[in-house]
C-alpha cells in the first residue's frame, strides 16, 4: 500500500516512527538542511534529527530520530512525538510540556500554565501560555532595569575620568573624557522577552496569541533585537520583586537553547525548538527518583564508581556510572536504578542488565532496577539474581513508567509513588528466578 502524501503546513512524526511523504516542492530543503547540521550539533547527535529521503516523482520521505519537540521550516511546522507516545493522541504535548517543566530551568508551578488543560494545542501554543500568564504578572510591577556603562566626552564631568583618553583631553582640553554608568530598561532580561515573543508569535497556531505575543514584543520595542548571548541568559538573575518573571524567562531559555547562538532570520527561519528524548527522559527520572527518595529520609546521587575503590586488584581501574544511586541518612547505598529510553518487550537487553547488577554488586545493594517509558499501565517484573560465589540475592526489577498518566493533573505523583512502592518492595510482580 502506498504512503500517503502529506501537504503542509503541518507535518506530524513519530521519532523512530514510519516515514511521512510530502511534495518536495512544499518545502524549503536547503533550509531544513542547513536547520538539521544547526540542531545536531547543537544537541549532540550523530546524524541528522530529521532524515530526508527522495523518493522520485518530486517526493520526499520525513523520518526523525532521536529528537522531539517542534520546529518550523518556512509556512511548515515539523511536530515530533516521543517514541513511547502516540503521534495521534494530542496529548502526548502536554505529557512532553510536564517533563519539560522539570528538567528545563527548574520546576514550574502549574498555576503559571493551563497546559494540563491544552492537551490539543501544539508545543508552542503551551508555551504562548507560560509565556504569557508570566508576563502579564510580573510586567505589572515593570521589568528590571540595569545599568550600562557609557564613555563620552562632555564639558561637565560624569562618572570618572577616563584616563584611557588623557590624550584626547591633552588635545581638546574644553572636553572631558569620561565614563559612567546609565540606568537602562535594554537589560539581556528584556531582550530575551522581546526575542521570545517574537519567535513565539512566528510559530504559534492560534491567531489570538499570535496577537497577544505581538503586543508584548511591541511594548519592548524599545530594547535590542537580538537576543542576549546564550551564557548571559542563564546568568540572568531577578530578585524578589521580579520572581513572577521566571516562567517567561524559562520559556525564552528554552528557545534560545533551541535556536543556538545563530539563530536564523528571513522568510525560510528555523523557528521552534527540539530536544535530545533520552537526555530528557534520564533528567526526568533522577528528578522522580528525587523525590521517592525524600519521601523515605533518603538521597540520591549520580557518579562513576571505581571498582578499585572497593575490589583489589593490579589492573587498570574499572568503573561503572549507574543513573541513580539511593542512600539511606548515613550515606550508605541502598538501591540503584538505571533509566533506558527504550522499548520494553519480554525482559531487559543483556547489556543493561550486566550494568546495573554490576553496579548493584560494587555497592552491595541488593535491590536494582532498569526504568522503562510505556504509554499504558503495565506490572513491573522482578527477578531473583544468586551468584553461586554465595552472598545475598539481587533483585533485579523491570519497572515501566507509565508516562501518559502525566497528561492527568496528579501524574507526576503517580509514577513517584510507583517507584516509592519499588524501594519499599511493595510492587505487585512476576518473579523468576535466574
Amino acid at each position: 500500500m502506498a504512503d500517503a502524501v502529506v501537504a503542509p503546513p503541518r507535518i506530524e512524526l513519530q521519532e523512530y516512527g514510519a516515514p511521512v511523504v510530502c511534495e518536495a516542492a512544499d518545502l524549503d530543503l536547503h533550509a531544513l538542511a542547513e536547520a538539521n547540521k544547526r540542531w545536531s550539533r547543537a544537541l549532540g547527535l550523530g546524524g541528522d534529527p530529521i532524515r530526508v529521503e527522495d523518493i522520485g516523482d518530486g517526493l520526499v520521505k520525513l523520518r526523525a530520530e532521536a529528537v522531539t519537540g517542534v520546529v518550523r521550516v518556512g509556512d511548515t511546522n515539523i511536530e515530533i512525538a516521543p517514541k513511547f507516545l502516540s503521534a495521534a493522541d494530542g496529548s502526548w504535548q502536554t505529557v512532553l510540556w510536564r517533563i519539560l517543566t522539570v528538567v528545563e530551568g527548574g520546576y514550574v508551578d502549574d498555576n503559571l500554565t493551563t497546559a494540563h488543560q491544552l492537551a490539543s494545542l501544539s508545543m508552542p501554543d503551551l508555551l504562548a501560555e507560560m509565556f504569557l500568564a508570566s508576563y502579564g504578572k510580573g510586567a505589572a510591577r515593570g521589568l528590571p532595569r540595569g545599568y550600562v556603562t557609557e564613555q563620552a566626552t562632555g564639558t561637565m564631568l560624569r562618572g570618572s575620568l577616563d584616563i584611557s583618553r588623557l590624550g584626547e583631553w591633552v588635545a581638546r582640553p574644553w572636553e572631558l573624557p569620561y565614563v559612567a554608568d546609565l540606568l537602562t530598561d535594554d537589560t539581556p532580561l528584556a531582550r530575551l522577552l522581546h526575542w521570545a515573543a517574537e519567535c513565539l508569535a512566528a510559530t504559534v497556531k492560534a491567531p489570538g496569541r499570535a496577537r497577544a505575543m505581538r503586543e508584548v514584543a511591541a511594548a519592548l520595542a524599545h530594547v535590542g533585537r537580538q537576543p542576549p548571548h546564550l551564557l548571559d541568559a542563564q546568568r540572568i538573575s531577578l530578585g524578589i520583586q521580579h520572581q513572577s518573571l521566571e516562567a517567561a524567562k524559562v520559556v525564552g531559555l528554552l528557545l534560545l537553547e533551541g535556536a543556538g547562538v545563530h539563530h536564523a532570520r528571513g522568510d525560510h527561519a528555523l523557528s521552534g525548538f527540539l530536544w535530545n528524548s533520552d537526555v530528557i527522559y534520564e533528567n526526568y527520572i533522577y528528578w522522580l527518583c528525587q523525590r521517592a527518595a525524600s519521601r523515605r529520609g533518603e538521597r540520591v546521587n549520580k557518579g562513576a564508581i571505581r571498582f578499585s575503590e572497593v575490589i583489589a586488584g593490579e589492573g587498570s581501574q574499572l568503573e561503572t556510572t549507574p543513573d541513580v544511586v539511593f542512600r539511606d541518612v548515613q550515606g550508605t547505598p541502598v538501591a540503584v536504578t538505571d533509566s533506558k529510553y527504550k522499548r520494553l518487550g519480554t525482559r531487559p537487553k543483556a547489556p543493561d542488565t550486566y550494568q546495573v547488577l554490576t553496579a548493584g554488586h560494587v555497592l552491595g545493594c541488593q535491590r536494582v532496577s532498569l526504568t522503562y517509558p510505556v504509554a499504558a499501565d503495565r506490572a513491573p517484573t522482578v527477578w531473583r539474581v544468586s551468584s553461586a560465589l554465595g552472598g545475598s540475592d539481587i533483585e533485579l526489577t523491570a519497572l515501566p513508567l507509565n508516562l501518559m498518566s502525566l497528561a492527568y493533573q496528579d501524574g507526576p505523583g503517580l509514577l513517584i509513588n510507583r517507584i516509592s512502592d519499588w524501594l519499599a518492595g511493595d510492587l505487585f510482580s512476576d518473579t523468576a528466578a535466574q
